[in-house]
């Protein structure tokens, strides 16, 4: 009897793996560090890893989109492929608008651009790394390699 209980506890282990991640520090904490901090109310969760910085100038409204380094979540729409991942999409979208809601201050440290012209950028809500905090949730999965995305259709 207790072999056979052994895939299971196997089985809820991996599942559970983002959920013990341990807590990233914060790369914006070292000293000489490059960031930008601004009020979350400056700032629009548009998924669980591009979040949209905009700021009113002499200019008018200026507009700077995130991407999160090195984590993933869920896609929506025709984007989703599977309909588990765009209604697991929907969550994260609702679950990042909280934080943010819940937040005072975004900081982030930006590292070069992304083919599609966003500024890749390690994130923090108050001092928290917003994928860790997703990770919590089962709403994100660390993407070391940035290549082969992680599947949420399995």
């Amino acid at each position: 009897m207790r072999l056979a209980l052994v895939p299971f506890f196997i089985l809820i282990a991996a599942c559970n793996q983002t959920a013990s991640l341990p807590r990233p520090d914060s790369l914006c904490a070292a000293p000489g560090a490059r960031c930008v901090s601004a009020p979350v109310r400056d700032v629009v969760a548009v998924d669980g890893e591009t979040f949209e910085l905009q700021r009113l100038t002499d200019r008018g409204t200026e507009r700077l989109r995130l991407r999160l380094i090195g984590w993933d979540s869920p896609e929506t729409g025709d984007s989703a492929a599977c309909a588990a991942e765009n209604a697991m999409g929907q969550q994260v979208e609702a679950r990042a608008k909280t934080l943010f809601a819940e937040a005072q201050t975004l900081t982030f440290k930006p590292e070069g651009a992304d083919r599609f012209g966003r500024t890749r950028a390690h994130v923090y809500l108050d001092g928290t790394h917003i994928g860790w905090l997703l990770a919590k949730d089962g709403l994100s999965k660390p993407w070391l390699s940035e290549t082969v995305k992680p599947s949420w259709c399995d």
